[in-house]
């Protein structure tokens, strides 16, 4: 089959890859419940379900386009062979992890780490995609440890950095004025239970 749509075959890709992804590791690690009594696992498997159908149905219209090829036409600096590259990166170092460590957690980390370095030496042009995408684990990973400040301080210098500019006195007052405001709202609006700063920080 030809793809005619490749806007719609790397969306419907992706939806379907952060999809399946949420529901395995969140059925894994996590108790599902019922509809009645949710579990943990039970919203994040049920959200991830429905991006991958999503994903799925974006992903069968590609073959099927009959909008004009060249307004469709994907502008990647990376193959399909990337892309199942870092799939099976994920998956193999976040299964291993969950068998030697007991958590998927390090594999993940050390997956991502490992993409990003590859990405800089032999794809250089996705250096953005790369850094939007770490900001988003540095901010999951470093929210316990680091508080919600520093954590969301770091993810706007590190998200930052796959712009075409980098003025550091407009990202530090972006940081600040998003840390305020995520403690206003999260924490004091919501009430939800952020720790703001560090443990050992009290």
């Amino acid at each position: 089959m030809q793809i005619r749509n490749e806007k719609d075959f790397w969306a419907g890709l992706m939806f379907m890859g952060f999809g399946l992804a949420a529901v395995i590791i969140a059925s894994l690690n996590y108790q599902m419940g019922s509809a009645v009594r949710m579990g943990p696992a039970y919203f994040p498997v049920m959200l991830g379900g429905l991006l991958a159908i999503l994903g799925l149905v974006v992903f069968l219209r590609a073959f099927f386009s009959k909008l004009p090829p060249e307004t469709m036409k994907a502008n990647l600096s990376f193959g399909i062979r990337e892309f199942i590259f870092g799939i099976v990166v994920f998956a193999a170092l976040g299964y291993g992890s969950k068998v030697v460590f007991k958590s998927g957690d390090y594999g993940m980390l050390a997956a991502s780490v490992l993409l990003a370095v590859l990405s800089f030496l032999y794809r250089p042009k996705t250096k953005p995609l790369i850094l939007i995408l770490a900001c988003g684990m540095v901010f999951a990973y470093l929210l316990k440890p680091l508080g919600l400040v520093l954590a969301t301080i770091l993810l706007v210098f590190v998200a930052a950095l796959g712009g075409h500019e980098y003025k550091f006195k407009e990202v530090a007052i972006l940081a600040a004025v998003l840390a305020v405001f995520s403690v206003i709202v999260f924490v004091y609006g919501l009430t939800l239970p952020f720790q703001i700063w560090p443990a050992n920080f009290y």
